[in-house]
């Protein structure tokens, strides 16, 4: 067999003994404990469970927050370092969020246990934000991004979320058409439009073209829902405001579209 002393043959006895002990029936060889975790750090980028160390990615694809135990008996609330956390990252304990569920519906549960949670003081991961002592995902970065302009009556354009107001003159027709892309590279699989006049009367739509008009003294408004095939949604909406146009009746000081007023004839110019 060699001189025992030698590096390679210690090598070799070493490799012997594993395989003689993955023969055995029910045994299995571990990993030492102090090894990393496999997969994608908490917080990371994901689009599948098995990428993250942690084993769950989250709707917003972000890898979810490992669990964790504090070294003492308790845990700070503010958190403290942990051996299952990342540097930088803290283990947060959920007693305050489960304690009374569990006194309820007499459910046991560790109390001893929580989640890594980021630090503010360390840096926001991408797609989190500070808040308070920690940084918190944005679970609506995933939403579909949608852009909505519209022609005829009046031009105009609402890019990303939000509301506009805008005035049209009554009875002139309005084309809005929409679109959208997603920052996860999901397909945009629906359009949705409720369209809400000033009466109350209601009207659904689909697609990305919808034509409205405002009423005399009245509104229209276009509400859009954006949806992907893996349900992440985003709303945006255009109301638009009838106002006067010339030859018609200018009102209190002149209203609306009226540029001016003719005090003859008492309408706009």
């Amino acid at each position: 067999m060699g001189d025992p002393s030698c590096p390679q043959a210690r090598r070799f006895a070493r490799a012997v003994l594993l395989i003689a002990i993955a023969q055995v029936p029910g045994c299995l060889i571990a990993p030492p404990l102090d090894d990393e975790p496999a997969g994608r750090a908490d917080g990371a980028l994901c689009s599948d469970d098995a990428q993250c160390g942690a084993g769950i990615c989250t709707r917003a694809h972000l890898c979810a927050h490992s669990s964790c135990n504090c070294p003492g008996e308790g845990c700070d609330p503010q958190g403290e370092p942990a051996r299952d956390c990342a540097e930088g990252w803290v283990c947060v304990y959920y007693e305050s969020i489960f304690e009374s569920i569990g006194e309820v519906f007499e459910v046991e549960h560790d109390m001893d246990g929580g989640h890594c949670q980021p630090l503010c003081e360390a840096g926001c991961p991408e797609h989190y934000s500070c808040r308070g002592r920690f940084c918190v995902a944005d679970d609506a970065w995933v939403n579909p991004q949608a852009t909505v302009t519209w022609s005829g009556g009046v031009d105009g354009a609402l890019d990303g979320l939000g509301h506009r107001d805008v005035q049209v003159e009554a009875g002139l027709p309005v084309t809005l058409t929409a679109s959208a892309s997603s920052p996860i590279d999901a397909e945009i699989s629906a359009y949705q439009w409720t369209i809400v006049h000033g009466s109350g009367a209601r009207e659904q739509v689909e697609g990305t073209s919808v034509e409205v008009s405002a009423e005399q003294g009245s509104y229209v408004r276009a509400e859009l829902i954006v949806s992907d095939d893996e349900l992440h949604n985003t709303f945006v909406s255009v109301a638009f405001n009838a106002c006067n146009g010339a030859g018609a009746q200018c009102g209190y000081e002149g209203s609306g579209c009226c540029a001016g007023c003719d005090d003859q004839t008492d309408t706009c110019l």
